[in-house]
C-alpha cells in the first residue's frame, strides 16, 4: 500500500506544481506543450497565442523598450507580430 500512496501523492503534487507554474508565467498551457488531461482539450492554439500576445507579450516588450530610453540608444528591438491566418 505504501508505494501506491506515494505515487498518488507525487502525481497530485506534480499537477499542483504544473498549475502554479502556468499561473505564474501567465502562458496558456497549449503554448508550453502541455497535454490536456481531459477530452475537451485547451481550445484553438492560434486564438490562445493571439490573446496571450496581445495581453502579455506586448506589455513585456513595452517595458523592455524602456531600456533604450535609459541608455539613449537602441539596443533592444522587436519585430512586429504578423497577423495569424484564420481558417
Amino acid at each position: 500500500m505504501f508505494p501506491t500512496v506515494s505515487v498518488d501523492e507525487f502525481t497530485g503534487i506534480k499537477g499542483v506544481t504544473r498549475d502554479d507554474v502556468l499561473a505564474s508565467l501567465r502562458i496558456p498551457p497549449q503554448l508550453l506543450g502541455i497535454v490536456p488531461q481531459n477530452a475537451g482539450g485547451f481550445g484553438n492554439i492560434g486564438d490562445a497565442s493571439s490573446v496571450w500576445e496581445a495581453n502579455e507579450l506586448v506589455a513585456i516588450q513595452r517595458g523592455l523598450l524602456r531600456v533604450n530610453e535609459w541608455l539613449g540608444s537602441e539596443v533592444i528591438r522587436f519585430n512586429e507580430a504578423e497577423p495569424k491566418a484564420s481558417r
